[in-house]
Protein backbone atom coordinates (compact mmCIF):
# COMPACT_ATOMS: atom_id res chain seq x y z
CA UNK A 1 0.00 0.00 0.00
CA UNK A 2 1.36 3.38 -0.94
CA UNK A 3 0.47 6.95 -0.20
CA UNK A 4 -1.53 8.98 -2.68
CA UNK A 5 0.28 11.80 -4.43
CA UNK A 6 -1.78 14.94 -3.75
CA UNK A 7 -0.91 16.96 -6.88
CA UNK A 8 -3.79 19.34 -6.17
CA UNK A 9 -4.57 22.27 -3.93
CA UNK A 10 -7.40 21.72 -1.51
CA UNK A 11 -10.73 23.25 -2.42
CA UNK A 12 -11.96 25.69 0.24
CA UNK A 13 -15.40 24.07 0.15
CA UNK A 14 -13.89 20.68 0.98
CA UNK A 15 -11.88 22.04 3.89
CA UNK A 16 -14.98 23.88 5.12
CA UNK A 17 -16.97 20.63 5.25
CA UNK A 18 -14.31 19.05 7.45
CA UNK A 19 -14.06 22.13 9.65
CA UNK A 20 -17.82 22.30 10.15
CA UNK A 21 -17.91 18.63 11.18
CA UNK A 22 -15.81 19.18 14.32
CA UNK A 23 -18.27 18.65 17.16
CA UNK A 24 -21.11 17.91 14.75
CA UNK A 25 -23.58 15.09 15.50
CA UNK A 26 -23.30 13.91 11.89
CA UNK A 27 -21.68 10.51 11.52
CA UNK A 28 -18.58 9.97 9.42
CA UNK A 29 -20.49 8.53 6.46
CA UNK A 30 -22.70 11.63 6.27
CA UNK A 31 -19.70 13.95 6.37
CA UNK A 32 -17.87 11.80 3.82
CA UNK A 33 -20.83 12.11 1.43
CA UNK A 34 -20.85 15.90 1.84
CA UNK A 35 -17.11 15.97 1.26
CA UNK A 36 -17.42 13.87 -1.90
CA UNK A 37 -20.01 16.31 -3.23
CA UNK A 38 -17.43 19.13 -3.11
CA UNK A 39 -15.24 17.34 -5.67
CA UNK A 40 -17.95 15.63 -7.72
CA UNK A 41 -17.47 17.99 -10.67
CA UNK A 42 -13.76 17.12 -11.00
CA UNK A 43 -12.42 14.51 -13.38
CA UNK A 44 -12.59 11.06 -11.77
CA UNK A 45 -8.80 10.76 -11.78
CA UNK A 46 -8.51 14.02 -9.82
CA UNK A 47 -11.10 13.42 -7.12
CA UNK A 48 -8.95 11.33 -4.81
CA UNK A 49 -6.08 13.82 -5.06
CA UNK A 50 -8.47 16.64 -4.14
CA UNK A 51 -9.73 14.69 -1.15
CA UNK A 52 -6.18 13.98 0.03
CA UNK A 53 -5.38 17.67 -0.27
CA UNK A 54 -8.50 18.57 1.72
CA UNK A 55 -7.68 16.20 4.56
CA UNK A 56 -4.11 17.43 4.82
CA UNK A 57 -5.16 21.08 4.64
CA UNK A 58 -7.82 20.63 7.34
CA UNK A 59 -5.44 19.21 9.94
CA UNK A 60 -4.06 22.44 11.51
CA UNK A 61 -7.40 24.23 11.70
CA UNK A 62 -9.25 21.23 13.04
CA UNK A 63 -6.61 20.68 15.72
CA UNK A 64 -7.17 24.27 16.83
CA UNK A 65 -10.95 23.74 16.78
CA UNK A 66 -10.63 20.66 18.98
CA UNK A 67 -8.46 22.60 21.40
CA UNK A 68 -11.10 25.33 21.50
CA UNK A 69 -13.65 22.66 22.44
CA UNK A 70 -11.56 21.68 25.46
CA UNK A 71 -9.21 19.00 24.17
CA UNK A 72 -5.66 19.70 25.40
CA UNK A 73 -3.43 20.94 22.59
CA UNK A 74 -1.08 17.94 22.70
CA UNK A 75 -4.00 15.52 22.43
CA UNK A 76 -5.68 17.56 19.69
CA UNK A 77 -2.51 17.55 17.59
CA UNK A 78 -1.89 13.86 18.26
CA UNK A 79 -5.46 13.01 17.26
CA UNK A 80 -5.43 14.68 13.85
CA UNK A 81 -1.86 13.50 13.20
CA UNK A 82 -3.35 10.13 12.26
CA UNK A 83 -4.55 11.72 9.01
CA UNK A 84 -1.04 12.12 7.64
CA UNK A 85 0.15 8.87 9.21
CA UNK A 86 -2.58 6.85 7.50
CA UNK A 87 -2.32 8.67 4.16
CA UNK A 88 1.44 8.21 4.08
CA UNK A 89 1.19 4.52 4.93
CA UNK A 90 -1.97 3.32 3.17
CA UNK A 91 -3.20 6.09 0.89
CA UNK A 92 -6.75 7.38 0.68
CA UNK A 93 -8.53 4.21 -0.40
CA UNK A 94 -6.32 1.92 1.64
CA UNK A 95 -7.25 3.91 4.73
CA UNK A 96 -10.89 4.63 3.94
CA UNK A 97 -12.54 8.04 3.67
CA UNK A 98 -14.86 7.42 6.63
CA UNK A 99 -11.91 6.76 8.95
CA UNK A 100 -10.06 9.85 7.75
CA UNK A 101 -13.19 11.92 8.36
CA UNK A 102 -13.51 10.51 11.88
CA UNK A 103 -9.90 11.32 12.71
CA UNK A 104 -9.81 14.73 11.05
CA UNK A 105 -12.97 15.91 12.82
CA UNK A 106 -12.22 14.64 16.33
CA UNK A 107 -14.62 11.72 16.37
CA UNK A 108 -11.53 9.59 17.04
CA UNK A 109 -9.33 10.99 19.80
CA UNK A 110 -5.78 9.97 20.66
CA UNK A 111 -5.03 9.72 24.37
CA UNK A 112 -1.52 8.46 24.87
CA UNK A 113 -0.89 5.10 23.22
CA UNK A 114 -4.48 4.42 22.09
CA UNK A 115 -7.26 6.02 20.10
CA UNK A 116 -10.89 6.25 21.22
CA UNK A 117 -13.93 6.58 19.00
CA UNK A 118 -16.86 8.66 20.20
CA UNK A 119 -20.38 7.53 19.38
CA UNK A 120 -19.75 3.80 19.15
CA UNK A 121 -22.54 1.43 20.21
CA UNK A 122 -22.85 -2.08 21.55
CA UNK A 123 -25.06 -4.55 19.64
CA UNK A 124 -27.95 -3.77 22.02
CA UNK A 125 -27.70 -0.07 21.20
CA UNK A 126 -26.03 1.00 24.42
CA UNK A 127 -23.33 3.66 23.99
CA UNK A 128 -19.70 2.63 23.98
CA UNK A 129 -16.30 4.16 23.39
CA UNK A 130 -14.47 2.40 20.58
CA UNK A 131 -10.82 1.47 21.14
CA UNK A 132 -8.26 1.53 18.32
CA UNK A 133 -4.53 0.84 18.17
CA UNK A 134 -2.57 3.30 16.01
CA UNK A 135 0.68 2.34 14.30
CA UNK A 136 2.88 4.00 16.91
CA UNK A 137 5.42 1.46 18.11
CA UNK A 138 5.20 -1.29 20.74
CA UNK A 139 1.88 -1.81 22.49
CA UNK A 140 3.40 -1.37 25.94
CA UNK A 141 0.98 -2.52 28.69
CA UNK A 142 1.92 0.32 31.04
CA UNK A 143 1.32 2.87 28.29
CA UNK A 144 -2.08 1.27 27.62
CA UNK A 145 -2.90 1.40 31.34
CA UNK A 146 -2.14 5.12 31.41
CA UNK A 147 -4.23 5.70 28.30
CA UNK A 148 -7.27 3.82 29.62
CA UNK A 149 -6.97 5.63 32.95
CA UNK A 150 -6.91 9.11 31.43
CA UNK A 151 -9.31 8.64 28.53
CA UNK A 152 -12.67 8.74 30.37
CA UNK A 153 -12.05 12.22 31.75
CA UNK A 154 -10.87 13.47 28.35
CA UNK A 155 -13.77 11.95 26.42
CA UNK A 156 -16.47 13.08 28.85
CA UNK A 157 -15.13 16.63 28.79
CA UNK A 158 -14.96 16.73 24.99
CA UNK A 159 -18.33 15.10 24.24
CA UNK A 160 -20.48 14.67 27.36
CA UNK A 161 -23.50 13.64 25.29
CA UNK A 162 -21.53 10.62 24.03
CA UNK A 163 -20.36 9.38 27.43
CA UNK A 164 -20.20 5.62 27.87
CA UNK A 165 -19.42 3.02 30.51
CA UNK A 166 -18.12 0.31 28.17
CA UNK A 167 -15.08 0.04 25.92
CA UNK A 168 -15.52 -1.80 22.64
CA UNK A 169 -12.72 -3.00 20.39
CA UNK A 170 -12.98 -4.81 17.07
CA UNK A 171 -9.60 -5.96 15.82
CA UNK A 172 -7.53 -8.77 14.37
CA UNK A 173 -5.56 -8.53 17.63
CA UNK A 174 -8.52 -10.19 19.38
CA UNK A 175 -8.22 -13.39 17.32
CA UNK A 176 -8.17 -16.16 19.97
CA UNK A 177 -5.25 -17.88 18.24
CA UNK A 178 -2.88 -15.00 18.86
CA UNK A 179 -1.74 -16.30 22.25
CA UNK A 180 -0.78 -19.64 20.73
CA UNK A 181 1.44 -17.88 18.22
CA UNK A 182 3.06 -15.22 20.40
CA UNK A 183 2.75 -16.63 23.92
CA UNK A 184 0.72 -15.32 26.87
CA UNK A 185 3.12 -12.52 27.79
CA UNK A 186 3.32 -10.81 24.40
CA UNK A 187 2.12 -7.20 24.40
CA UNK A 188 -0.57 -7.88 21.80
CA UNK A 189 -1.90 -10.84 23.79
CA UNK A 190 -1.95 -8.87 27.03
CA UNK A 191 -3.89 -6.13 25.25
CA UNK A 192 -6.42 -8.65 23.92
CA UNK A 193 -7.00 -10.07 27.41
CA UNK A 194 -8.48 -6.75 28.50
CA UNK A 195 -11.63 -7.54 26.52
CA UNK A 196 -14.36 -10.12 26.82
CA UNK A 197 -15.09 -11.54 23.39
CA UNK A 198 -18.55 -11.31 21.89
CA UNK A 199 -19.85 -14.38 20.03
CA UNK A 200 -18.31 -14.83 16.57
CA UNK A 201 -20.01 -13.02 13.69
CA UNK A 202 -20.53 -13.95 10.03
CA UNK A 203 -17.96 -11.46 8.72
CA UNK A 204 -15.14 -12.12 11.19
CA UNK A 205 -13.07 -14.20 8.76
CA UNK A 206 -13.25 -11.94 5.72
CA UNK A 207 -12.66 -8.79 7.74
CA UNK A 208 -9.86 -10.42 9.73
CA UNK A 209 -7.99 -11.51 6.62
CA UNK A 210 -8.18 -8.00 5.18
CA UNK A 211 -7.07 -6.43 8.46
CA UNK A 212 -4.12 -8.70 9.11
CA UNK A 213 -2.93 -8.20 5.54
CA UNK A 214 -3.08 -4.45 6.04
CA UNK A 215 -1.70 -4.11 9.56
CA UNK A 216 0.73 -7.05 9.78
CA UNK A 217 1.98 -7.26 6.19
CA UNK A 218 1.26 -3.68 5.11
CA UNK A 219 -0.08 -4.79 1.72
CA UNK A 220 -3.41 -5.78 0.13
CA UNK A 221 -4.74 -9.25 0.88
CA UNK A 222 -3.78 -10.84 -2.44
CA UNK A 223 -0.20 -9.62 -2.07
CA UNK A 224 -0.01 -10.80 1.54
CA UNK A 225 -1.21 -14.29 0.60
CA UNK A 226 1.59 -14.57 -1.96
CA UNK A 227 4.33 -13.23 0.30
CA UNK A 228 7.23 -15.07 1.92
CA UNK A 229 7.26 -12.99 5.08
CA UNK A 230 9.25 -14.17 8.09
CA UNK A 231 8.53 -13.75 11.78
CA UNK A 232 6.25 -15.73 14.08
CA UNK A 233 3.06 -13.80 13.45
CA UNK A 234 3.31 -13.42 9.66
CA UNK A 235 4.28 -17.08 9.31
CA UNK A 236 1.36 -18.16 11.50
CA UNK A 237 -1.05 -16.13 9.38
CA UNK A 238 0.36 -17.59 6.16
CA UNK A 239 0.16 -21.12 7.58
CA UNK A 240 -3.47 -20.61 8.54
CA UNK A 241 -4.29 -19.31 5.08
CA UNK A 242 -2.44 -22.23 3.49
CA UNK A 243 -4.66 -24.58 5.52
CA UNK A 244 -7.75 -22.90 4.08
CA UNK A 245 -8.68 -21.08 7.30
CA UNK A 246 -9.03 -17.40 8.15
CA UNK A 247 -7.50 -14.96 10.57
CA UNK A 248 -10.48 -13.48 12.35
CA UNK A 249 -11.40 -9.98 13.43
CA UNK A 250 -13.27 -10.24 16.72
CA UNK A 251 -15.20 -7.82 18.89
CA UNK A 252 -14.61 -7.51 22.61
CA UNK A 253 -15.88 -5.27 25.39
CA UNK A 254 -14.65 -4.16 28.79
CA UNK A 255 -16.07 -1.96 31.54
CA UNK A 256 -14.87 1.61 31.88
CA UNK A 257 -13.39 1.89 35.36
Amino acid sequence: MTADTPGQEARPASVAVLAAAVGSPDDSATVAAALAATVADAEPAQRDALLVAAFRAAVPGNAAALEARGLPRRLAEASVADVDRKLDRYGLRGTGVDWLVAVATGRVVAVGRLQYELGDHLPDGQPAWGVHVPEAGPLDPDACDRSFARAPEVLRALAPALAADRWQCRSWILDPGLATVLGPDANLVRFARRFRLAPPGPHDGAEGDESVAKFVFGVPLATARASNASGRLPRAVLDRWAAGAHWTERTGTAPVV
